[in-house]
């Protein structure tokens, strides 16, 4: 692989967040023999109508990247507005995207229970320090990759910047610990760290000391199931580097059983569930075990599961790693808003957004559902004429 800059790693961070979450969006909830019987083998950006025939909220216009990459652009905003995670006016831009005139909660796209609980908790006025859930979800640690690129060289400030613009949503160890490591990881491979074995046992010393870090700066009364996982996230990286060399099919069991060991309510089935201790070194197994970035997210998505999340993290992990020139061509060309994103990962190289055009967050969003809705309206349309659902009208 050609020598990278950090401006191209930077691009391919976070335009590959948002084509891995693109890709993974119409998957989610799938299993991977579902994705199989409908879909074949995902190369490219689906709609979700085949799998989801009779569940048409579920349908999405291809290329189009769900709340993960929102939630990204709008820590990225922070970061640039603000020099640092401001937790106020995150929370603020959270709850000016829920209030916005566009689709159901306002702009956000395939928001979970748990956010939907933090956006009510913050319009009542609960201090985003206190708002996030206690259920051990993904959400802070999707949304990350930002963070380690503004913060490369700076480790308090990293530190600092992961926690505020987490806790606001989640206050369980596992979630802090796994927003960690996706953050670390990007800061790592966009410093052109190598790709190797390695690279998951510096993670688990990263987190591990995070994870005793939570409990004497501050955070102490915040955070939650501090006693039973404290190190669950450390332990579950740690674990995973001790199965690169087991076949997939093997490996795969094993990353699930690994994280119900700490704690997963319920008991991951499959490891790309939305748990931190499972879909995070899932994720980081997967891009240890392919070759390319077409090969590692496709690998993750066709896994199904939270299939968004995981395209979302990978993507960022991988994209900071390989660079922006080795995203396929079809997938940057076919990504909803690339413009938008792309002139924020210059931004966040940089440090300033001078000589930058950084579209309103929230006009774009509200454009895009729009689009998304007309898009979505002449399926119906064709399904109520009898016509092919699988059809694929220009969007």
């Amino acid at each position: 692989m050609p020598q990278l800059s950090r401006i191209d790693r930077v691009r391919g961070c976070l335009l590959g967040l948002a084509v891995g979450d693109a890709l993974g969006a119409p998957l989610e909830g799938l299993t991977a023999q579902q994705i199989k019987t409908h879909y074949g083998r995902v190369k490219n950006y689906v709609d979700g109508v085949q799998a989801w025939k009779r569940k048409p909220y579920r349908w999405r216009m291809r290329g189009l990247y769900s709340d993960d990459t929102q939630q990204a652009l709008a820590l990225a905003d922070v970061l640039l507005e603000c020099g640092h995670a401001d937790q106020g006016r995150l929370a603020a831009i959270y709850v000016a995207m829920a209030e916005a005139k566009g689709t159901f909660l306002g702009v956000h796209r395939g928001i979970g229970r748990s956010f939907r609980q933090v956006l009510a908790d913050l319009q009542r006025g609960v201090s985003p320090r206190w708002s996030g859930q206690m259920k051990a979800g993904i959400g802070a640690a999707m949304r990350i990759a930002p963070v380690g690129l503004f913060f490369e060289d700076d480790p308090d400030g990293f530190f600092r910047a992961v926690m505020e613009s987490s806790v606001t949503t989640h206050r369980d160890v596992r979630s802090l610990s796994g927003a960690m490591a996706v953050a670390h990881g990007v800061r790592r491979l966009v410093a052109g760290e190598p790709r190797d074995p390695s690279l998951l046992l510096w993670l688990a010393s990263d987190v591990a000391r995070d994870e005793a870090r939570m409990t004497t700066e501050g955070y102490g009364e915040v955070v939650i199931s501090l006693e039973p996982h404290a190190r669950a996230m450390s332990k579950a990286l740690a674990h995973a580097e001790t199965l690169l060399e087991t076949p997939r099919e093997r490996a795969l069991p094993a990353l699930a059983e690994e994280a119900n060991r700490h704690g997963a309510e319920p008991d991951c089935k499959r490891p790309t569930m939305g748990f931190p201790p499972a879909c995070i070194p899932t994720c980081l197994y997967v891009l240890l075990t392919t070759d390319s970035f077409e090969e590692a997210i496709q690998e993750i998505v066709n896994l199904g599961g939270d299939a968004d999340t995981t395209g979302a993290i990978l993507g960022a992990l991988a994209g900071a790693h390989y660079g922006i020139d080795e995203i396929p061509s079809r997938w940057l060309e076919g990504l909803q808003n690339r413009e938008g994103i792309e002139n924020r990962a210059l931004a966040l190289a940089r440090r300033s957004t001078d000589g930058l055009s950084i579209p309103d967050l929230i006009a774009t969003e509200m454009d895009l559902n729009e689009k998304e809705g007309t898009h979505l309206a002449r399926y119906a349309s064709l399904a109520r004429q009898g016509g092919d659902r699988g059809a694929n009208p220009v969007i």
